[in-house]
């Protein structure tokens, strides 16, 4: 996940993405689809921040990327931070399919999201209406 990248999730902490090896699909999002985001990207954050943390304090460092679908980025993670990634990738999957996205949907509308001002304008003030309404 981007730890440093603001509201989009991912298990890489420097870019944005959260892939579970099924193929993203094109379409028009639906203020639904940016609801639906925005929801499992909230729930996520906090899960997000923990394994950061956590994998950073059993390294003693800031940890490399880390993508869920790509097994190569753990590889240089020690064991028991490997086992951190992986439970939070886990995690991160059940909350998006717990939201009513696919995990293609919620690929699809990351990686649109990087090239899309409008789409990320949409999905932020969806987080700020849903933070809002929590508080």
């Amino acid at each position: 996940m981007g730890i440093l990248s603001g509201f989009v999730p991912e298990f890489s902490w420097h870019s944005t993405q959260l892939n579970f090896n099924s193929s993203a699909y094109t379409q028009d999002v639906t203020d639904d689809q940016v609801n639906k985001y925005a929801k499992a990207v909230l729930q996520m954050e906090s899960y997000r921040q923990q394994a950061y943390r956590e994998i950073t304090q059993i390294m003693g460092k800031t940890p490399p990327e880390i993508v869920c679908n790509q097994r190569d980025s753990f590889r240089s993670l020690p064991t028991l931070a490997q086992r951190v990634a992986v439970n939070y990738c886990n995690t991160s999957k059940k909350i998006v399919e717990s939201s009513g996205l696919s995990s293609s949907q919620f690929n699809a509308i990351t990686l649109r999201v990087r090239s899309d001002d409008g789409l990320k304008r949409r999905i932020q003030n969806e987080i700020r209406r849903l933070q809002r309404a929590n508080n």
